[in-house]
């Protein structure tokens, strides 16, 4: 559905769920995502998102006004995001060679093989954002499995407009562009889908749990608000 908040209209997805209080959140591509208790009525709702009419505006407004990355081309000497760095893209032929191997080192990322087609890069590339995402995720779960209740299942998966999530049967999902970003950023996101398993909300006490758990939450934060586009570019 969409809204109108004084000359734009925005597109918009309500989402009914077991909860107390109503969440609105401005998603990546501007739109909206609002968090409902069930039996919250629609007028109640439009009456809410109008009363937030200026916050909502003014967010989806910088969402929309951030940069959008180039489309990437997979060239030699490109950029890509390697754990918070931009690191070029370096190829090495090898004959014969299956598919298309990808390392990340200080000098970049290498990728041997022989099927250098832009197709074959980008999903060489893939893969390897995912191993290092599911890698990562598994090192922190283990790391909080004593102080946060643990995951049933853990995935790392395509997640268009969402970093990560928690479902009601303790399952964390994750975006696996998060090898992108910095390591402690993605630590934050583990140990936020965490504290799910014990306060399946966002309330104060879910991110009093936040705060004591990870010190630098905030900061992960706002490193995520101020670089998600440039990370969601890869397509």
């Amino acid at each position: 559905m969409e809204i109108k908040l004084k000359n734009y209209k925005i597109p918009c997805e309500i989402i009914k769920r077991k909860r107390r209080t109503m969440e609105i959140q401005v998603q990546p591509d501007g739109s909206l995502r609002v968090l409902t208790p069930k039996g919250l009525g629609k007028d109640r709702v439009q009456k809410a998102l109008k009363e937030k009419e200026n916050w909502i505006v003014k967010k989806v407004v910088e969402t929309n006004r951030r940069d959008t990355p180039q489309v990437p081309v997979f060239q030699e000497g490109e950029e890509h995001y390697g754990f918070g760095h931009r690191k070029p893209l370096h190829f090495i032929t090898v004959p014969g060679a299956g598919k298309l191997q990808v390392r990340l080192t200080g000098e970049g990322f290498t990728v041997t093989g022989e099927d250098f087609s832009q197709e074959s890069i980008k999903k060489a590339l893939e893969q390897w954002y995912r191993k290092q995402t599911k890698k990562r995720v598994d090192f922190y779960v283990k790391k909080y499995r004593n102080s946060l209740p643990r995951p049933t299942e853990v995935q790392v998966k395509t997640q268009k407009k969402r970093w990560g999530s928690c479902n009601h049967k303790g399952k964390v999902m994750f975006n696996w562009k998060l090898s992108m970003a910095p390591a402690w950023v993605l630590e934050y996101l583990v140990v936020h889908e965490l504290c799910h398993r014990e306060e399946f909300n966002h309330s104060k006490n879910f991110w009093a749990l936040v705060k004591d758990t990870y010190a630098p939450w905030e900061e992960a934060r706002k490193w995520l608000k101020e670089n998600q586009g440039k990370l969601q570019g890869f397509q």
